[in-house]
């Protein structure tokens, strides 16, 4: 009897704890981050994407352009993979023209690895709006 009660409480353990997953939308599904200009870490992920595009288009063209300076992060969104997905929208300016333009970064953090690996970074369809 001992033995069948242990197994029906971890079973409803791990029936909370499924559920608290679910209902955090934590399984695999992205979501918004709030607040993305004061954010800091969302904002050294962004600064991180420029630094890591500007490093990979000198590597392979000796002759490229200055590149891209940081501005900021506008938008943010997060999944959880095995580690942490971040979907960004990044504001940079062209070292050569000066002109503000936004691309998209998609970038992937293994806090416990200490590793970050750029995925992809293209310049966005959106437009930068007034502020």
């Amino acid at each position: 009897m001992a033995t069948n009660l242990s197994k029906i409480t971890f079973a409803i353990v791990i029936l909370i704890l499924i559920s608290t997953v679910v209902a955090n939308g934590m399984l695999g599904g992205r979501t918004e981050v709030a607040d993305v200009k004061a954010n800091k870490e969302i904002q050294d992920i962004g600064r991180y994407s420029v630094e890591e595009y500007n490093r990979l288009r000198r590597s392979r063209a000796a002759n490229s352009d200055g590149g891209l300076r940081f501005v900021q992060v506008v938008e943010a969104e997060k999944q959880v993979v095995s580690g942490m997905k971040y979907y960004l929208k990044i504001e940079a300016f062209s070292k050569t023209s000066g002109d503000p333009e936004v691309f998209e970064a998609v970038v992937v953090v293994k806090p416990w690895l200490r590793s970050k690996q750029l995925i992809k970074f293209a310049p966005s369809q959106a437009s930068l709006q007034p502020v």
